[in-house]
């Protein structure tokens, strides 16, 4: 690449005429950068030889590759910040070279014993200090994750309900954070960006773990489904007190694990089975963090979100955070409820709502959870079952039988997992 004021005091000169192999850069990009390079079987710096095959890339290529990650995020520091002598020169963060490979980025150079390997790449991007891309603002990932940290502060103790309305008080400047609206269609967006709104088809199974009293016995389909709304006077991680939602897993362990906080009361798991597709938000599928040094497609448009999917990751964390249970529950899950209930209500998918949420679960390392935006009516009952349920005659059983005519979950098997113990 050129020689030098073409490309921000950056020239693959000093690099010329080496070869480097993957195992002298601890970059998991840079390493298989260099293996789609190689056209030598010896390395210059750990004096790795194949007899077979090409292990190494020429370092002035390696250099570019690693330049034009660089450029995307950081600059000169002679172009962005200003210079005060009597203040130490410039005013604002920075960093050689040496320090931005090393510490700011974290590159290794496992075999680099002498320091030639790295001194030359320090050559090539010269002696001119760097700083972050417009360094006097917010990045991009931390304005997004600090507009969330707002967010649910805002959501706890400022304002619970019609707060997608403006303030005529701007509580939100500019580029300080994302308002509460601005935010939630940011999160939609993204989501839809990343193509994590899928379809469950038909048939799909999931397991509602139950806690079960001595003396109390599950006989009915909504027995083992979301309780009537009488007794939703618990808040959850995704609806509060009085909002019926069904609770489950793809694994009946992770079912399990999410409701097992008395060792005194019985377990009984019931699976149900979708009669219809479902159409879900999944967060446990992100797309996984882009690394910094990336490679462009030659043949499309390169995707550079970096950002977006650092915060996604970082809010899902918050999501699915473990929350202690206790007099704290029902202020710490009203971000988590919010947001359940913009997805529930507002997001459209296909101009369509979705059904439901994917998490990770809190209580189950590696498990999954999903919310299903499902009541008590939404469980399938025979006939028969309806009539049983009936105590006030022929207007209450057409009543109960009208409201399960749209039911989609279909209880297909039960599974006593653990007897309650006898009161004392």
């Amino acid at each position: 690449m050129g020689d030098g004021d073409e490309f921000d005091f950056y020239s693959s000169g000093p690099a010329e005429g080496y070869f480097v192999c993957g195992q002298c850069i601890d970059d998991n990009e840079i390493e298989k950068f260099i293996k789609s390079r190689a056209d030598s079987q010896k390395c210059d710096f750990c004096d790795r030889e194949s007899r077979t095959r090409a292990i190494a890339a020429p370092l002035d290529e390696v250099a570019d590759f690693m330049f034009a990650s660089i450029d995307r995020e950081y600059e000169r520091a002679v172009d962005a910040l200003g210079w005060e002598s009597a203040e130490g020169g410039y005013q604002g963060q920075h960093w050689d070279s040496n320090e931005l490979l090393t510490d700011v980025i974290g590159v290794g150079f496992p075999n680099d014993d002498d320091g030639r390997l790295l001194d030359i790449l320090v050559d090539c991007f010269g002696v001119e200090p760097w700083c972050e891309r417009d360094p006097y603002g917010i990045r991009e990932d931390e304005f997004l994750i600090s507009s969330w940290d707002r967010f649910c502060k805002f959501i706890k103790h400022q304002r619970r309900y019609f707060f997608l309305q403006p303030s005529k008080k701007r509580s939100f400047t500019a580029r300080e954070h994302l308002s509460p609206a601005k935010l939630l269609r940011y999160i939609g967006k993204t989501a839809e960006r990343h193509e994590l709104v899928r379809t469950l088809p038909e048939g799909t199974l999931i397991h509602r773990a139950r806690q079960q009293k001595w003396g109390e016995v599950f006989s009915m389909p909504c027995d083992y489904g979301p309780p009537p709304v009488k007794y939703a006077v618990r808040s959850n991680r995704m609806s509060p007190a009085g909002i019926v939602m069904f609770y489950g897993s793809d694994e009946e362990d992770t079912a399990i694990a999410e409701i097992d906080d008395d060792p005194g009361l019985g377990i009984a798991v019931g699976t149900f089975r979708l009669t219809q597709e479902a159409t879900v938000l999944d967060l446990t599928q992100l797309p996984k963090r882009v690394p910094f040094f990336k490679q462009e497609p030659e043949t499309q448009e390169y995707s550079y979100d970096r950002a977006g999917i650092s915060f996604l990751h970082s809010f899902v964390e918050s999501v699915a955070a473990k929350v202690e249970p206790g007099e704290r529950e029902h202020v710490d899950y009203v971000p988590t409820q919010v947001v359940t209930e913009w997805f529930r209500r507002i997001f459209r998918h296909d101009k369509a709502r979705i059904d439901g949420i994917y998490y990770p679960s809190t209580q189950r390392p590696g498990g999954t959870s999903i919310v299903l935006f499902a009541n008590r009516h939404s469980v399938m009952l025979t006939p028969d079952q309806i009539k049983k349920l009936c105590g006030s005659g022929p207007l209450d059983e057409w009543w109960l039988q009208n409201r399960h005519e749209k039911a989609w979950l279909e209880l297909v098997n039960t599974r006593a997992v653990r007897s309650p113990r006898r009161s004392a």
